[in-house]
């Protein structure tokens, strides 16, 4: 994984996290965390799938 996808799928994961402590009752924090990755790294396979691989810099 390079440094770009690690801070791409960390971003993803925070977003997942707020999403899931503004819109759920009382959840352990180890489980938002688990979840909050579960999301992330879905929506980068789901991005990948229909946008395909994001070209380099020219």
């Amino acid at each position: 994984m390079t440094r770009t996808e690690h801070e791409d799928l960390e971003g993803l994961a925070i977003a997942a996290m707020i999403g899931l402590l503004s819109g759920t009752g009382p959840i352990p924090p180890a489980e938002i965390a688990k979840q909050s990755f579960d999301y992330a790294e879905a929506m980068v396979r789901e991005r990948d799938m229909r946008l395909g691989a994001k070209p380099g810099f020219d």
